[in-house]
């Protein structure tokens, strides 16, 4: 049997392989990405799953439809799901610099603590070039950290379900972690 038949009899209908991703976790396994349209079985078994067990956030409608722009769809989600500011950007106004890793490594109590943290984050290198993949991004921001990061996790799905596949969510400190190190005497 073959994986999209799994799929269909998991109760997904239409599901089609619509390209190899490239990523492979083993020499005799192949990445793809394949679409799928939830039956309605599906989607009344996970609204039950939803009540049983709430999340911090409020799950979306089944009826919410992005409008016809679909970042514009995203960037008031993120307002209604309690983002201070929400703004699009190109992605080549990100500036990513060596010197923050610097001031992980040499400062930062987190630092090697998790993957959010050098060594174990991404570098300067890899982060500039996956920033150089994308064209566009949704940048988010507010007082509350682990809020952002819920709102970041709910849009990165959002997204992907509205047809951007390559959606990925970057975290870091909150707007106001940020202005208060940005107003630090001796701050550049």
């Amino acid at each position: 049997m073959d994986f999209l038949t799994l799929v269909e009899e998991a109760g997904f209908a239409d599901a089609e392989m619509v390209a190899e991703t490239g990523f492979n976790s083993s020499p005799i396994t192949k990445g793809v990405l394949f679409r799928a349209v939830k039956s309605e079985q599906v989607i009344i078994k996970k609204e039950k799953t939803k009540e049983a067990s709430p999340s911090a956030l409020p799950a979306a409608s089944m009826t919410d439809e992005p409008p016809q722009g679909k970042i514009e769809y995203l960037t008031k989600k993120a307002l209604e799901l309690g983002a201070d500011r929400a703004k699009i950007i190109s992605t080549n106004t990100v500036v990513v610099e060596e010197w923050v890793r610097w001031k992980c490594q040499y400062g930062c109590s987190m630092y090697a603590k998790d993957s959010f943290h050098p060594p174990l984050a991404p570098d300067t290198e890899s982060t500039k070039k996956v920033l150089s993949e994308y064209s566009t991004a949704l940048l988010i921001n507010g007082h509350k950290g682990k809020l952002l990061t819920d709102i970041a996790l709910r849009l990165e799905g959002e997204a992907y379900h509205i047809g951007y596949y390559k959606a990925f969510a970057l975290t870091s400190l909150s707007s106001s972690a940020l202005t208060s190190l940005s107003s630090a005497p001796g701050a550049t």
